[in-house]
């Protein structure tokens, strides 16, 4: 009696013990994240290279495990044997179509694979973070515990001082542009005011921050011109940023940049120089001209995708080319201008002094 009340007990875990072997996919997610990837992200996106990418995470989990790629299909091999070659759908856009062939992938590697049975409830998580992660250095998926916002303090906090030399320039010194970086060098201008011929804006070491922040910084010195415009998948849809009007300083000014001068630094650094505005000198800049967004995904998690990218006034690209100075400080070739970083370089401020009194008008009597 014994013997069969066990038999039954095995017959009936038996169901449980082989759906313990089945992958459970979170198919809604995977679909989500090749949804806007292939809407959203700046350039068109290849599904096959992406999957690819992403599911070699559980290669890493278990060296036993090889995923490959064929011209049209997956191919999972496990211990040096083919278990499954997997079809791609026919169309790169077919989203619902590469789910399938992903969910399959998982599937098939949680069967023969134990480290990736026993991570199948995180796969998603870890096959979408591969996945964006070699698509640019800015774009990036968060886990739901990953993501944390800014701190407030550090959105009105500005790494900001100012100061006056030989008693008529005035220094400004902007390492990021947040919520107070404009007010600052606003309260700066109309409190020194006639006093000063010119301005030396040092944006040495500045990583950038807040785009609209450095466009009000350059509706300070320009009347009316284009600061930068934006454009993304579709390059025919542009969004154009413009200075306000009536600037309350129109002397001479020189603007300080190095290798680490980056994103809205540069955009206001290449606008001012375009618009016959400032002198640049220093290094070629960083190149970060691309612009991200945040999507919440519905696991909670965030997906960091670039989705446009800055131009100069002219249209000139910034991203991976970045901006050369009128005034080069680290030319080691004849035409080339080498980036350095240069923040420490005190010996910079008198040459940009300089420069900047080349541009002073001389009184006349």
């Amino acid at each position: 009696m014994k013997k069969l009340i066990a038999g039954i007990c095995f017959c009936l875990l038996m169901p449980s013990l082989a759906q313990a072997k089945k992958e459970t996919v979170d198919t809604h997610l995977i679909n989500e994240m090749l949804t806007t990837l292939n809407q959203q992200y700046i350039r068109p996106v290849d599904n096959a290279d992406l999957i690819y990418a992403g599911v070699q995470v559980m290669h890493d989990m278990d060296k036993k495990l090889v995923i490959s790629k064929g011209t049209d299909k997956f191919y999972v091999y496990y211990d040096g044997m083919i278990r499954r070659p997997i079809p791609f759908p026919y169309r790169n856009d077919d989203i619902l179509g590469w789910v399938k062939a992903l969910s399959k992938i998982i599937a098939t590697s949680a069967k023969y694979s134990d480290a990736a049975h026993l991570h199948d409830f995180e796969l998603p998580d870890l096959i979408m973070k591969r996945m964006t992660d070699q698509l640019d250095e800015y774009t990036h998926y968060y886990s739901e515990y990953e993501y944390n916002e800014e701190e407030r303090k550090n959105a009105v906090y500005t790494l900001f001082n100012d100061r006056i030399i030989d008693d008529d320039i005035l220094y400004l010194k902007v390492r990021t542009f947040n919520q107070q970086t404009s007010s600052m060098i606003k309260h700066s201008l109309e409190k020194y005011g006639d006093k000063i011929e010119g301005v030396i804006l040092d944006l040495r070491s500045n990583s950038g921050g807040i785009l609209n922040e450095a466009i009000q910084v350059a509706s300070m010195f320009c009347d009316n011109e284009i600061i930068t415009y934006t454009s993304g998948r579709n390059p025919k849809d542009k969004h154009y940023y413009t200075s306000g009007k009536n600037p309350i300083f129109t002397k001479p000014m020189v603007v300080m940049i190095d290798a680490e001068t980056a994103s809205a630094a540069e955009v206001l650094a290449g606008a001012l120089q375009e618009q016959s505005r400032a002198k640049l000198i220093g290094t070629h800049s960083f190149g970060k001209g691309t612009i991200q967004s945040v999507t919440k995904m519905s696991n909670d998690g965030k997906l960091v995708l670039t989705t446009e990218q800055f131009f100069t006034p002219s249209g000139k690209i910034i991203h991976k080319k970045g901006i050369d100075p009128d005034v080069c400080l680290t030319r080691r070739y004849e035409d080339v201008c080498n980036p350095e970083s240069r923040v420490k370089i005190d010996a910079d401020i008198d040459a940009a002094f300089t420069l900047l009194h080349e541009a002073i008008p001389v009184p006349e009597y």
